[in-house]
């Protein structure tokens, strides 16, 4: 809940321009006169709240609701209904919110909103359209650290002269990236938290994947193998992970380890441990506290640094978990494995984690249209398979034309290889089973105690159950794939 204070300028410090906007911030044009109006309005606000609790948005509604005629009264106005109506909400928004942000902060089509600078428009990335300009601009210095400190007053943290860089969990799950003079010349970053997580039906019905990679990786994800999901900077790295926990038991044990908690994972013996940097608590003192923890499944939120990467491997290489996941920044599988190398983790140590999911965020242009789309697509499985597990294989035809189209990598680390279990066909914007499908359902069904051609049995039936799914709640999708899958 933010605090109730009003910017202590001489000027709002925001304002919405006469345009045609791509994005409407739906907060009124105020003439220079209603401005000046609210300011006066804000004094007196301040005043209020002194005597009286204004915490609570019913409260601040009611406190301004009965302001605003005194006001009018002090200063001889007189107003009309709809001048009352539109003033009441830039008030509440000015005094009770985060003006001028309120309405993209509440749009669930808004998925980050990015500050710029004084003076210029805010922009909001737009769930299928891609960044678009808003009509609303914050017009001084002081309001913008007003405005980050109101956000970051929760938590008890500050933006200042002194401290001009502050990163943020807000309490709704957000992201806030904030930054002042002399690092920039203002600058927000809010990555929005989805208040709805994704289930595997909404990955197949927006076209992220298909039904038989999800097939696939839910008998990965119920066997005892380990899964990296690789992909660049909000391409639904987080988002695929979570839904694909769907397919693990819910009776598990699970250690969940981030530095922003972003996962929300339905199993009810689950234990979310969250890093700090104020305590100097790192991941990786959080990845090494769960080898003391018996967990069925470990989660490392996010690997980007040689500590975390290091203590990865460590749950990779303890076997203390049925299975080890972890998101990691990386263009392609090829290119994790090569940036885990550069962080510190052995080549001999790497075939410790057996699958890749590539999940991208790609761009389509039609030249047709003249129009450019951003697309969230899995890219690729591939199975990390060891060169020595691969000379022994390739007795099979069918295991040769898979090491055939395996990914090349590099000589340091030449005793690895990356093969395919499933690929994208970019023209065709499809995700399709590849040749190393049927040793990789091999290596799985050896995991769970069963013949190939149980697993592959197994497999066919789950994705006919994922095809046939039909629209429900995330946690009514879960309760439908466990019934499924497990008694």
């Amino acid at each position: 809940m933010p605090s109730n204070e009003p910017d202590p300028n001489s000027n709002l410090g925001w304002e919405i321009v006469k345009s045609k906007p791509s994005y409407d911030s739906r907060l009124p044009v105020l003439s220079p006169d209603e401005r000046d109006f609210l300011l006066v309005l804000s004094e007196r606000f301040s005043d209020y709240s002194r005597s009286h609790d204004v915490a609570s948005p019913e409260a601040a509604k009611e406190a301004v609701g009965h302001l605003l005629p005194l006001a009018l009264e002090s200063e001889g106005l007189e107003i009309d209904d709809e001048q009352r109506r539109y003033l009441t909400e830039a008030a509440l928004a000015h005094l009770a919110g985060f003006a001028p942000l309120d309405s993209m902060l509440n749009d669930p089509q808004v998925e980050e909103i990015a500050a710029l600078g004084i003076g210029k428009p805010i922009y909001v990335y737009l769930r299928a359209k891609g960044w678009m300009a808003t009509n609303a601009r914050i017009t001084s210095m002081e309001h913008f650290i007003h405005l980050v400190n109101k956000m970051a007053r929760p938590l008890g943290r500050r933006i200042t002269s002194q401290y001009p860089r502050l990163n943020a969990l807000l309490s709704n799950g957000s992201r806030l990236h904030a930054s002042i003079p002399p690092l920039s010349g203002g600058e927000i970053t809010i990555r929005l938290h989805s208040a709805r997580p994704w289930s595997a039906l909404d990955l197949i019905s927006s076209h992220s994947t298909t039904p038989e990679a999800l097939a696939f990786l839910w008998l990965a994800f119920q066997s005892d193998s380990s899964v990296m999901v690789v992909g660049n900077t909000s391409s639904g790295k987080t988002t695929l992970l979570n839904a694909l926990f769907s397919f693990v038991p819910l009776s598990e044990r699970v250690v969940l380890i981030e530095e922003t908690p972003e996962l929300r994972l339905i199993h009810p013996h689950c234990v979310q441990l969250v890093s700090s940097e104020e305590l100097s608590i790192g991941m990786s003192d959080l990845v090494r506290d769960s080898l003391r923890m018996r967990p069925d499944r470990v989660i490392v939120g996010e690997v980007r640094t040689p500590p975390e990467a290091q203590a990865f491997a460590e749950t990779l290489l303890s076997g203390q978990a049925r299975g080890s996941y972890a998101t990691f920044h990386g263009q392609s599988a090829a290119e994790a494995l090569r940036r885990m190398r550069n962080l510190g983790i052995s080549a001999d140590d790497l075939p410790s984690l057996d699958f890749i999911v590539l999940q991208r965020r790609i761009a389509r242009y039609d030249p047709k249209t003249l129009k450019q789309e951003e697309l969230r697509r899995m890219l690729g499985i591939y199975m990390l398979v060891k060169k020595e597990d691969a000379h022994e294989s390739k007795a099979k035809k069918a295991k040769e034309e898979a090491r055939d189209k395996s990914v090349p990598l590099a000589d340091a680390m030449s005793s690895i290889e990356l093969v395919p279990v499933f690929s994208y066909d970019s023209r065709a914007d499809k995700l399709a089973p590849a040749p190393g499908l049927d040793e990789a359902l091999e290596r799985l069904s050896s995991r769970l105690g069963m013949d190939r051609a149980s697993a592959h049995s197994i497999y066919q039936s789950r994705k006919k159950f994922l095809s046939r799914l039909k629209p429900a709640p995330p946690d009514d999708i879960t309760k439908k794939v466990q019934e499924f899958a497990y008694k």
